[in-house]
């Protein structure tokens, strides 16, 4: 016979507070930030490397290095949703950069919160 588990009566209520994005280290605010991802951008984003660049004046850039240019055009046609996301994740992150190495120098599009090119 299966015994029917009533959803409310938890013992342990630890599992069902988010912790705040104020008090996430920024991999768990990566972490974050991959989880609105369907399962082939988190597949492409997997392949990546992030690092944020911090500004004096307190704001900042996620650059995402790619690991080829497929993957890099590939995620420069999810603009929206990357903004979407670093909006979620990040207060002070104002641009991203799709970056890919080609002949030992970093090669990047740098966009805006809305999805527009930054002229170099």
């Amino acid at each position: 016979m299966l015994k029917m588990i009533d959803p409310y009566d938890f013992e342990d209520e630890d599992f069902l507070k988010i912790k705040p994005i104020s008090k996430m280290t920024e991999g768990e605010k990566l972490q974050r930030f991959k989880r609105f991802f369907d399962s082939s951008s988190r597949a492409m984003l997997q392949d990546c490397l992030f690092r944020i660049v911090n500004y004096e004046d307190g704001t900042g850039t996620l650059e995402i290095l790619c690991p080829n240019e497929v993957v890099r055009q590939r995620l420069s046609k999810k603009k929206r949703k990357i903004t979407n996301n670093i909006n979620t994740c990040w207060s002070h992150i104002r641009w991203f950069s799709l970056c890919v190495q080609q002949d030992n120098e970093l090669h990047c599009q740098k966009f805006t919160r809305n999805g527009d090119l930054v002229a170099s």
